[in-house]
């Protein structure tokens, strides 16, 4: 199979928004303000979608549709919802995660004095254990190498190389990266503007000069291919480059997830690896030594065609 027809196959996206928590209609409206001021005062955005629709999955789970149902939840059936995710064989990670929402609305509640205690207690209610094998790596230098290696000079090579390394020297999540606009890479002198981070809203923080180097790359070639004179401010920085249906519109999270994917197993990995696998560089204090360690920029090739199986 060509390199390109993987990688299509992999970074297939979709660019529609999350759906709204299904049959809010069934819960009384008191309860709803109760999901809803919670899952608002979340932070990040998709925190917010992830907790409600959690939220509501429990209590469509164990059939509550009013308020007094909710605060009158015991352990045993917060126990009981664990049991019944783990017995769809959901990964121990999302049942966790929703143990969480359910948990933090208790405890806002607790808080609150509208319950004595939290039935969703870690103590009470114990989590399920995630295996080695199931968490997120981090790639090596030498392995960050190998996967920019199998990236060329095409339109999407130079996409998935300044993404890459966008990931790997800003530390950015997918969706931090999947929101970038050129706006913010060139706002302000040598500094990257992170728009609604998870843990600030506005985060700003250094433009290392590699990043810079392969954004622009990309989008020199990215601006021939659809024609235009330059990239707008509000033009988002990363791309689809499918040809079927959002050629040259913002390349959706999960895509960003696949594309990593896919280059590292065109790269000989095959540890699991995601997105979130790049963030464990910047925690580490190995930026000034490994900067020269990466191969060099790539020559654009001559312009590609859409016609091409494309991410």
């Amino acid at each position: 199979m060509k390199i390109e027809d993987e990688i299509s196959a992999a970074a297939r996206e979709s660019t529609q928004a999350p759906a709204p928590p299904p049959e809010r209609e069934l819960l009384a409206s008191d309860l709803v303000e109760v999901v809803q001021a919670f899952a608002e005062s979340r932070r990040a955005p998709r925190t917010r979608v992830e907790y409600e629709a959690a939220v509501r999955d429990f209590m469509k789970n164990l059939e509550i549709q009013t308020l007094a149902e909710f605060l009158a939840v015991k352990a045993k059936d917060v126990v009981r919802y664990r049991n019944r995710l783990q017995a769809r064989g959901l990964a121990p990670s999302t049942v966790n995660m929703r143990l969480a929402a359910v948990r933090g609305l208790f405890g806002r509640l607790l808080r609150e004095g509208k319950i004595p205690g939290n039935p969703a207690d870690p103590d009470l209610v114990e989590g399920l254990a995630v295996s080695q094998e199931s968490r997120t790596d981090h790639l090596s230098i030498e392995e960050v190498s190998k996967v920019l290696s199998t990236c060329d000079g095409t339109l999407r090579g130079l996409r998935d190389r300044a993404l890459i390394i966008t990931l790997y020297y800003e530390g950015l999540r997918r969706s931090e990266a999947s929101r970038l606009n050129y706006r913010d890479v060139t706002t302000r002198r040598g500094m990257m503007e992170v728009r609604n981070a998870k843990n600030n809203p506005y985060a700003t923080i250094r433009l290392k000069p590699k990043v810079k180097e392969a954004v622009e790359a990309y989008l020199e070639v990215l601006n021939r291919e659809l024609r235009r004179r330059a990239t707008r401010p509000e033009d988002p920085v990363f791309v689809s480059l499918s040809p079927i249906r959002s050629y040259g519109e913002r390349l959706a999270s999960s895509s960003i997830n696949n594309i990593v994917k896919a280059r590292a197993r065109l790269a000989g990995i095959t540890r699991r690896i995601t997105a979130h696998s790049w963030r464990h560089y910047v925690t580490n204090d190995v930026m000034s030594s490994s900067l020269d360690l990466l191969p060099g920029s790539i020559s654009p090739v001559e312009s590609t065609s859409r016609g091409r199986a494309a991410a």
